[in-house]
């Protein structure tokens, strides 16, 4: 956590040097400084995709349920850094464009999971009304 605070400490600090006279040198400073956060976080990722397969094993959770959930997760975080540069840089139709890509694509990941679970209430349903 240390690192990642200091990385942006001096990425913060190196882009309002350059906001007014270098525009251009400050996105790319800022963007430069979100891909070293985004890449150091992704360093402890891996301890939490074990808890995840730990915790789907203990229940007998199918490891596509949790391939899923993850992909949805990566999808999410991944959206709102490109997000977060587009405004950076100052495109607001681009992020809000991006915004939008990003949703349906979680949705899309989503569906299969919903229709298996309106499936299994039409199921149970069924089998309670005789």
């Amino acid at each position: 956590m240390e690192r990642m605070l200091l990385i942006a400490a001096v990425g913060s600090v190196t882009a309002l040097l350059f906001r007014n006279e270098h525009r251009g040198f400050a996105v790319a400073v800022g963007a430069v400084t979100a891909l070293l956060l985004l890449l150091t976080g992704l360093t402890s990722f891996s301890g939490i995709a074990k808890t995840f397969e730990k915790v789907c094993a203990s229940y007998g959770v199918s490891t596509a349920v949790l391939s899923a959930v993850l992909k949805i997760i990566g999808l999410s975080y991944l959206t709102d850094f490109g997000v977060g540069l587009a405004r950076d840089a100052g495109q607001n139709a681009i992020a809000s464009n991006l915004e939008l890509g990003g949703r349906v694509l979680i949705l899309s990941c989503t569906l299969p999971s919903a229709i298996a679970l309106l499936e299994t209430g039409m199921t149970l349903l069924k089998e309670a009304i005789p």
